[in-house]
Parts: C-alpha cells; structure tokens; sequence
C-alpha cells in the first residue's frame, strides 16, 4: 500500500477522505439515480410513431395487404392526441375493413375520462420522480455527512491514542531515570536495597502501560487508515512514524461549517434526513391519490375523424368519425378498497416516522450543543488538576531526594498525575467528538 507523509492534519485528512473515499462516489450515484428515475417517467409522455403491415399472398392471389401507421402523443390529464393513416387492399377483405383506394387519414383524440382526469400512472410515476430527486439528494447529503463523521471520529480516537501514547512513554523514561538514581543511592548506602526492587518494579508497570498504549496506537491508527484513499480507489495506510495534530476550536467550527449563525438560524425543515422522510411521504400520498381514483369507474371515450385527404380536416367535418367508449367497474372493489386503505396506513406510518424523526434531531442538536459546555468545564478543571498534581510530585521529589519523604508515594504521586494526564486527553477528545456529533446532528455540508 502506498503511505502518507508523517504528519497528517486534520484538514488533509479530511482532504483525502472527501475526495477519493469510494462512498463519495457511491453517494454521487445515488443522487444520479433519482434524475435517471426523473428521466425514465418523464419518457411515459413521449410522443410515440407506431407502424405496422399485414400481407397475404397465394396462389397468385392478394388476399390482404394491410397497413397501419400512426402517431401518438400523451398529455397530462389523461389525454392522448392521436393521428394515423390506414389502406388495405386484396381480395379476401373483410368488409368492415374496407376502405378507400387511396387509404384513409384519422386524427383524434382518446380520453381516460375517470381517473385519468385526476390523477394516472404517468402522472403517478413523474410526479414520484421528482420527489425522489428530492429523496436521493437528502440521502446523499446524509452519506456524506455519516462518512466525513465517522472519519472524524476515527481520526480523534487516533490522536487520543497517540496522546496517551506520549504520557506513558515520558513517564516510562522517568521511572527509568528514577531506578538509576535509586540504585546509585542504594548502593552509597543512602537507601535501603528493597527500594531498587520497587523502583524496578515501576518499571515494569510503565513498560506495560507503554506496550498497551502503542498497542491501542496501532489499533486506532490502522482505523483510521479506513478512510483514506488515493485517485482511482486505492487505499492508503498512514505511515506508522505518523503523527496526529490537534486542532483549535475555531478552525475546527470552520472546516465543519459550525457558525454561531447556523445554530440561531437553523431551520429543521431543511435537514437532509427530514427532506428525504418528507419527500416519502409526498410519495406515499400520491400513492394514495392513485388508489382512490381506482375507486371511480373506469371510463374511456375515444374520437377520430376520417378523411381521404389531409386537407379535408381543416374545416373540421364531424359527418366521418370512428368513436367509441368503454366502461368498467367491479361491483364490490374489494381490490381498490384493500389497497387505499394499505396507502394510508403507509401514509400514518410516515407521518409518525416524520414527527420522531424531528423530535430526535432536535434533541441531539440540544444535547450536543450543551455538552460542549460541560466539557470546556471539564477541560478547565482537569488542566488545573494536572497542575496541581505535577506540583505535588516535584514537591514530593524534592522531598525524597532530601530524605524526607519515601519511594512509594512518589510513585503514588507520579501515578496520579498520569491518571489526570490521560483523563484530560479523554475530556478533550470528548469535546471534539461533541463538536463531530453537532456536525452531525446538523447535516451540515463540509465545507
């Protein structure tokens, strides 16, 4: 696998991930998908030419030669224009479709004159597809938002290791330093030998905590390697001599797109995930529509009139037409009735999806928002506890190296400031996975 520089920020880790990830492309199709589904129902209202010819020829005779063209146009409301030219000519035809020498021209129109009028499948099915342009480009804003936060997370989690990683490896090189000086001092005769045992035994613990935190280093590392991958989806593994940076609070509301004003202002209407549940429930109601004008009779009517000349149209001459009508209608429409009310409960099922949906958001915008808060606090507190605790160890250092104090509570006191080294590392790694779950919360776009 190729491998990236040594020192990777924040920025070009997310550089990498929003630029080559392969689900960016994977999102990027999706939203393709809903203009193909636009573009497929939008063909239903395609004008269509239809041509077709039948002959018969035998023993030295034309029974029929017939042929029919036409010209169709679907509109809107359930209406079709229609034009076509028809001649049949032989000696076996029957005679209801006997026409003129010279053929015989028709223009018309037919009409689905009950559901149709209201609402039909092509309408149904372009209609739907335009909602579901709406749909796949909420989901694919919710993709992106989802992988630029799961990368984020990964990338903290892997700089908390590296931190941690840093404290045990300077306090193993202190209680190295402190074994040696205790073993010189035992050996003056100024400590007890018993005392080398301990400070050894300090030793091992800290090689221990360090093996761990290089273990758990390697782990996160590779985690975090995941996301990140090169033109023409090749994957990339950061370099094991990488190292994470942190990152201020102000640059990292700036590349998240985090603003005082997009808090103040934030509008839940326009959230990904509740643009694609509401672009399903228009959806689901135009489903609807469709089943409950399947409960009107089926009524088609259509007119054509005929003329042996195309000029013979223009002005319209009603004395030659073909007409017809059709009417249709179960008599219990247990189909239709069955099949409106499964729409509606589909239609209940997404409103209750909508209104859960709205609540939640809202209250993981809130929690995270407040959570910040808490956690600048914490981080204060924790700080000033690595102060007083580093404190207190030299004070107890010095104590010792006095003779006043002994081994076992500088090694008490040591450990103490470890615990709150690595609890403020948690804490500040806690305030920006805050910061990538408002990010989240938000939907926002990465800017």
């Amino acid at each position: 696998m190729a491998q990236v520089a040594p020192t990777l920020s924040f920025r070009e880790y997310l550089d990498f991930v929003k630029n080559n990830h392969p689900l960016v492309t994977q999102a990027n199709n999706k939203a393709a998908e809903g203009m193909a589904q636009l573009l497929e129902a939008r063909g239903a209202f395609d004008p269509k030419i239809n041509f077709e010819n039948d002959q018969k020829t035998f023993d030295n005779k034309e029974y029929f030669n017939s042929s029919n063209g036409s010209v169709s146009i679907p509109t809107w409301y359930g209406v079709s224009l229609k034009a076509g030219f028809s001649q049949n000519e032989g000696v076996f035809i029957n005679p209801e479709e006997q026409l003129p020498e010279n053929g015989l021209y028709a223009a018309g129109i037919e009409i689905d004159a009950s559901e149709g009028l209201w609402i039909n499948k092509r309408m149904a099915s372009l209609k739907q597809a335009k909602l579901s342009v709406v749909q796949t480009k909420a989901e694919r804003e919710l993709l992106l938002n989802n992988l630029i936060t799961e990368a984020s997370t990964a990338y903290f989690n892997w700089l908390l290791a590296y931190e941690n990683f840093k404290v045990s490896n300077q306090y193993l090189n202190n209680a190295q330093q402190r074994f040696e000086g205790v073993r010189e001092r035992a050996l003056a005769g100024d400590l007890a030998p018993i005392d080398t045992t301990e400070s050894y035994t300090n030793v091992q613990q800290r090689m221990l905590e360090r093996s761990q935190a290089a273990l758990d280093l390697v782990k996160q590392r590779l985690e975090a390697s995941n996301y990140l991958w090169a033109e023409n989806t090749i994957p990339l593994e950061i370099a094991k001599e990488a190292v994470p940076q942190s990152i201020e609070t102000q640059e990292l509301d700036l590349l998240l797109g985090i603003r005082e004003e997009v808090l103040t202002d934030f509008f839940m209407g326009q959230h990904p995930k509740l643009t694609a549940l509401s672009a399903k429930l228009g959806s689901l109601e135009v489903e609807r529509s469709l089943k409950q004008a399947a409960l009107l009779p089926d009524l088609k009517l259509n007119f054509n009139l005929l003329q042996t000349e195309t000029e013979g149209f223009v002005p319209i001459n009603t004395d030659q037409y073909k007409a017809g009508v059709k009417l249709q209608l179960p008599l219990f429409l247990r189909k239709e009735r069955g099949a409106l009310r499964l729409a509606k409960l589909k239609i209940s099922d997404a409103q209750m999806d909508l209104r859960f949906e709205n609540i939640k958001i809202q209250n993981k915008i809130s929690e995270n928002y407040q959570a910040q808060d808490f956690l600048l606090d914490q981080f204060s507190l924790s700080n000033e506890m690595v102060v007083n605790y580093k404190a207190l160890l030299s004070g107890e250092q010095q104590k010792f190296d006095q003779g006043e104090s002994a081994l076992f509570i500088v090694i008490s006191r040591e450990q103490k400031l470890i615990e709150a080294l690595i609890k403020r590392n948690q804490v500040e790694n806690k305030f920006y996975k805050a910061k990538i779950s408002l990010y989240n919360a938000l939907a926002l776009p990465l800017n």
